[in-house]
This record gives structure tokens, sequence and C-alpha cells, in this order.
């Protein structure tokens, strides 16, 4: 009689607990998928190279927290990742932010080139160059892990190029009793008048033949003299992050320049505007956009300088 009455309330317990799980089985799964499985809770570090500039702006700032809450925390996980030079990374969509991934979809195609999504080749511009990305891709699932693969738009062998010759310009141009802006002037006339703007290149933009071109790198132009604003706009952030000065670089629609903080501000630095093309062909240096306020550069230009206020806010 008492195994009967052990059986039937051990019956009566087992069937409880099975519909408690179908009742509660989506709150259950999450959570051990949350906790065990994918443990979101727990601390994820991610590990910087010597290049990471640790930077905090008006539009992004550095996390330690990888379990993106909201779009703003989703922007700030992308930067940190860029920032830190990792080749691959994982992050986590909170359950409350149910529009994470299709933000993420939205700012990184899976699978594809990245590189004309306006938000996150903004961000790439506030990293070190040789943290910069060439092709990022995402692989994500229903539960909220994200992966990020980074193809750096700089290997090691073009660091090691770039930075030998930075250290054979400053051996032969740049002395130590020179002031800081000294420095970034010299440096700058130095490029200019070793570097022809690649009309051809930029003409062509589309064409196949020109596919291979490195004119929008620092490789590119300290290699073939040749450069695109891309190439003028690096090869100067490297010069001015190895003097420890900040700086991001800025863009708008089609044009990419330089923002330097000196002399306790902001201003803009655009060597490809001071490398005009002329119709003989003759070089030329000036000093228009050298260390200038937005005041100023818009009186010089309003069209091809004509870049997003809201993202680039220290401008």
């Amino acid at each position: 009689m008492k195994k009967s009455i052990f059986k039937l309330l051990f019956n009566v317990i087992f069937f409880a607990l099975v519909i408690l799980v179908i009742i509660y089985n989506k709150q259950i799964s999450t959570y051990i998928i949350d906790h065990y499985i994918y443990n979101k809770h727990a601390t994820i570090e991610i590990e910087k190279n010597q290049y990471a500039l640790n930077k905090n702006y008006q539009f992004v700032q550095i996390t330690d927290n990888f379990v993106a809450e909201n779009y703003q925390h989703l922007l700030n996980i992308l930067y940190t990742i860029l920032d830190s030079g990792t080749d691959e990374f994982y992050f986590y969509c909170d359950d409350k932010y149910k529009a994470c991934l299709g933000d993420i979809d939205t700012l990184i195609p899976a699978e594809k080139d990245t590189t004309s999504y306006d938000v996150l080749a903004d961000i790439n511009n506030l990293v070190h160059p040789y943290n910069s990305y060439k092709r990022l891709t995402v692989v994500m699932n229903n539960y909220g892990k994200v992966i990020i693969k980074i193809t750096k738009q700089y290997d090691s062998e073009q660091i090691n190029y770039i930075d030998n010759e930075i250290a054979k310009i400053e051996a032969n141009n740049i002395t130590d009793t020179m002031t800081t802006e000294d420095k970034i002037k010299t440096f700058h006339d130095y490029i200019i008048n070793t570097t022809k703007y690649d009309k051809e290149r930029a003409d062509n933009m589309n064409s196949v033949d020109y596919e291979n071109s490195e004119s929008h790198t620092a490789t590119g132009l300290l290699k073939n003299h040749l450069a695109l604003c891309g190439g003028y706009s690096d090869i100067m952030s490297i010069y001015l992050n190895k003097l420890n000065v900040p700086n991001i670089r800025i863009s708008a629609d089609k044009h990419v320049w330089n923002l330097v903080y000196i002399k306790d501000k902001w201003l803009h630095l655009d060597a490809t505007w001071d490398d005009p093309v002329t119709d003989k062909g003759s070089q030329i240096l000036i000093h228009d956009y050298f260390l200038i306020d937005t005041d100023t550069l818009f009186k010089l230009d309003t069209r091809e300088h004509n870049y997003n206020k809201n993202f680039y806010q220290e401008a």
C-alpha cells in the first residue's frame, strides 16, 4: 500500500515537473544558454595590441562590457574591438535589446565588404591606421552570440616598411630642437613634395584595371609616390601617432583628411588639398589646409569637406 502511494506521489511530482518545464521551457532554456552554455554574464576581456589608442570621443567610447544593451552600447563595443587591434572577437546581445541582431546586420552585413557602410567606416577613422579594417565579417546566432572577424588594412610586412621609411624621413629632415608643430609641418611638406595625387586612379575608381592599386594606403604613397586622400590621411595619422599627438581621420562623402589635437584644440589638416593637381603637372606645395579651425575650413570649401557633424563632434 505504502509502495503504491509512493509511486503515485512520484508520478504526480514527475508530471508536475514536466508541465512546469513545458510552461517555462523558453525561460529555462534561455537561462541555461545564458548562464551555462554562453555564460553571457561572465567578464569578457579583450587583448589590446601596441597600436590601441584607448581614446574616448563624443560619439563612441571604450567599454569593458561586451553584452550590448542598446544601439549606442553596440557602437561602443564595435569601436572597442576595432581599437584593440584584435583579429577576432565575440560579444553578446542582451535579451532586452530586441533590435540588436537587426542593427548588427545593418552595420555589418554578413560575409560582405563593409567599407562602404558610413557608421562603421567613421568608427574605423577613429582607430590607429594599423588597427583599421580592410574587411570585416560577422557570424551571429539566434541566442545573441556575435563573432567579429577582421582583416586589417596593413599587415606586419607593410607596417615594418612604413615604419622604416618614416624613420628615414625623420633622420634626414626632423631634429630634436623642432617644436611638435614644426615636426608635423616638415613631415607634411616632405610628403607633399615627394608625392603626386593619383588622378588617373581617382578618375577610374570602378575600373578593374586599378583594383590592385595601393594609392589609398600609406604603403602605396611611400612606395609609388602616388596617393589618393586615404594614403595622405593614413601616413599623416601614423606619423602623428608616432609623435603622440591625438588625431583622427575625418571623412565626408568622397574625401578624408586629418583632425589634429594641438594647441589645446582640434584643427584640420588636409595634405591632399595642400598638394593640388595642376594643368601642367607641376609640383605645388601650399599650407591653406594646414592646422586650421572649422570656420576657416568652411570658408575655403564646404562641398568636399561637408562631414557628419553629429559623428565628428570634436571638430
